[in-house]
């Protein structure tokens, strides 16, 4: 490595290093980004429930010769139905993702701090029901469930955990038991005052906001949170956000631990877009284009830094070395998983591929918020897991075959960035590997 480009490296490291771990360390955010992934299979089964409500073409547009005709007749006679309770499902997972996730960021913080997990998930339960919803008619009003209610469980879920965390280590209101009594019934009595407490803090917090500022906790909150909606929903704010986590991941810092500061915005718009679609919208005019499965289907191509433009390059490199990775991570690539090119090549803290890797998902954000905008391709509305295979991924999270077309055009567009720096990275190991042989045969290496 030339002494410009590791000089160039030092100088990010001492500027960013700092920060970038700061944000990987904090406690809330590591439990965010693991609480979004502990609840996917709810969100992936809601998904496909409203995949199959109703069909995603309207067979009386088609022509009766069409091939695809019949099947979209059969599917719309099916959904007449079978849609209601398909959409019940939705409604119970993806449509109540604010009540797991609330119930996953109990779970995942109370192993972090050796708590009852079962008690700290009841008190993220109650608490989440006391502070979001009310009574309509001796029923819950599940209105702030879903996505509108995610900054509000997020929230409200660390105050009443961190309080109820506080009081136990206090051992407020602690009642002391003999060695008689069962262990399980000492811990659930002991934990009795602390409960109460929490409870009646969220009945206090709860009656303030009604009765003193006339609405409620995240109603306010998603005033306060709509601006942070809106900025990420545009080509920009997105830009912004996918520059800083790829920062964090080119130090050796997992994306997700900085992207769940905006994770809730894209799984707000994405809920937003499912209840557009499932109340009739078309799919071109969906409201938000920048969605969570914008961002890892057509953003993250083959995983953080859309790699797998790269990894196709050094498929065919002259270097032993680079192809060889390349062999390892072309399936992974596929299914969007990439840390064999990460820290095999490596990218991670190597100053020759720091800009592509900042670069290439900008360059996918434009392409294919422009693509969605003029309508050449479906907003998403599908909460896909970015493991599914690439081009499959993006037909089912935009319902449109026309997004695979996108995606290679996405691919194309990353090699052509990546190409320079590649080609600058294989004459390094090119020299490297002629190296030992011009020195003596015998102490000739050769890369598996």
């Amino acid at each position: 490595m030339s002494k410009q480009l590791q000089k160039f490296s030092n100088v990010l490291e001492k500027l960013f290093a700092p920060l970038a771990a700061k944000l990987a360390g904090n406690l809330y955010l590591q439990v965010i980004a693991t609480s979004f992934m502990t609840i996917l299979p709810l969100i992936l089964i809601g998904s496909f429930a409203l995949i199959l409500s109703q069909p995603i073409v309207d067979y009386h547009l088609l022509s009766k010769t069409d091939v695809f005709y019949p099947v979209m007749k059969g599917w719309a006679q099916a959904a007449e139905v079978y849609g209601s309770h398909l959409n019940f499902l939705f409604g119970v997972t993806l449509g109540s993702q604010g009540v797991y996730l609330s119930l996953a960021i109990a779970y995942n913080l109370a192993q972090k701090r050796q708590m009852n997990v079962f008690l700290t998930m009841l008190v993220a339960l109650v608490s989440f029901l006391v502070v979001n919803s009310q009574y309509v008619e001796w029923n819950w009003d599940t209105a702030y469930f879903g996505g509108t209610g995610l900054f509000s469980a997020i929230i409200t879920t660390f105050a009443a955990v961190e309080l109820y965390h506080l009081l136990v280590r206090k051992r407020v209101g602690y009642i002391a038991f003999p060695d008689t009594v069962p262990a399980s019934l000492k811990e659930s009595i002991g934990a009795l005052v602390p409960l109460a407490v929490v409870f009646l803090t969220m009945v206090l917090i709860r009656m303030i906001f009604a009765e003193v500022f006339a609405t409620s906790v995240p109603k306010l909150l998603m005033m306060i949170g709509q601006p942070l909606n809106l900025a990420v929903d545009t080509v920009f704010g997105v830009s912004l956000a996918s520059v800083v986590s790829q920062l964090g991941w080119w130090f050796g810092i997992h994306s997700s631990a900085i992207l769940s500061v905006v994770m809730p915005s894209f799984d707000a718009n994405t809920l937003e877009n499912a209840a557009a679609y499932a109340a009739g919208t078309p799919l071109t005019e969906l409201p938000r284009i920048v969605t969570s499965s914008f961002y890892f289907n057509f953003v993250a191509i083959g995983g953080g830094g859309a790699t797998l433009g790269l990894v196709l390059l050094m498929l065919r490199s002259k270097s032993i070395q680079i192809r060889t990775v390349g062999k390892l991570a072309i399936i992974p690539g596929i299914f969007g998983i990439n840390e064999p090119v990460l820290f095999g090549l490596p990218i991670v803290l190597n100053p020759i591929f720091l800009i592509p890797f900042l670069l290439t998902q900008v360059v996918n954000i434009f392409l294919c918020y422009g693509a969605m905008a003029v309508g050449l391709v479906n907003r998403t509305l599908i909460n896909v897991s970015s493991t599914v295979p690439v081009g499959v991924g993006q037909w089912l999270s935009s319902l449109d075959y026309r997004a695979v077309i996108l995606t290679v055009v996405c691919i194309a567009a990353n090699m052509l960035v990546y190409y320079p720096f590649y080609k600058l990275f294989e004459k390094e190991k090119l020299a490297e590997e002629q190296l030992p042989s011009e020195q003596n045969p015998e102490d000739a290496i050769e890369v598996y």
